[in-house]
């Protein structure tokens, strides 16, 4: 593919056009998003509508009037790393905002089988023991964004911060969770 690839400002500007030429870059693309997807551990089961996702981003980066990147490659690289990355913060932030029960009265939903609310509790049990490894920084930034709800820069304002401190903060925070949820063999569960 590299040979016979046209130089980058000629295909980014016959791919202004709503013919073949646009194809030709959204060929490129796809190929070049699908490799570098797979590279950065995209889901396979993901990867398809990851990979089109990076390739709209670039035919609209294109129909905006943009100018042609010197290195065609590795802004096709970025453009499906930009992809993957908002993709996981949406992933994170549906996890973090799923409501977990804490009382055992909760649990009782008669939609959900004895085995279900068995694996539910293990879950609960196990999330707390990992919740009590974190540090008291830690714990007190992912209360103040998600037990009292409060915006990045206010938790900021109330902890004497910089809002990038409770972003770093809730982030290793919520990567220790997983990883004492990993070694406890309870991965993928909190996404349910």
């Amino acid at each position: 593919m590299a040979a016979d690839l046209p130089h980058p400002r000629e295909l980014w500007e016959r791919a202004r056009s709503a013919g073949p030429e646009r194809d030709e870059l959204a060929e490129l693309a796809l190929a070049i998003a699908r490799a570098e997807l797979a590279r950065r551990g995209a889901a396979s089961r993901e990867l398809a509508d990851l990979a089109q996702e990076a390739v709209r981003s670039t035919l609209a980066y294109v129909a905006r009037g943009a100018d042609a990147p010197e290195d065609l490659r590795a802004f096709l690289k970025y453009r499906a790393w930009g992809v993957l990355s908002d993709h996981r913060k949406r992933q994170r932030s549906r996890a973090v905002h799923a409501p977990l029960p804490s009382e055992p009265s909760e649990l009782a939903d008669p939609a959900r089988g004895p085995r279900e609310l068995a694996e539910r509790r293990q879950l609960l049990a196990a999330l707390a023991d990992c919740r009590s490894r974190l540090n008291a920084e830690q714990r007190e930034t992912l209360e103040l964004r998600y037990g009292q709800g409060l915006e990045g820069d206010a938790a900021a304002q109330r902890l004497g911060v910089h809002r990038n401190t409770v972003h770093v903060r809730v982030h290793r925070a919520l990567l220790a969770l997983r990883e004492c949820l990993e070694r406890k063999g309870l991965a993928g569960q909190e996404e349910r």
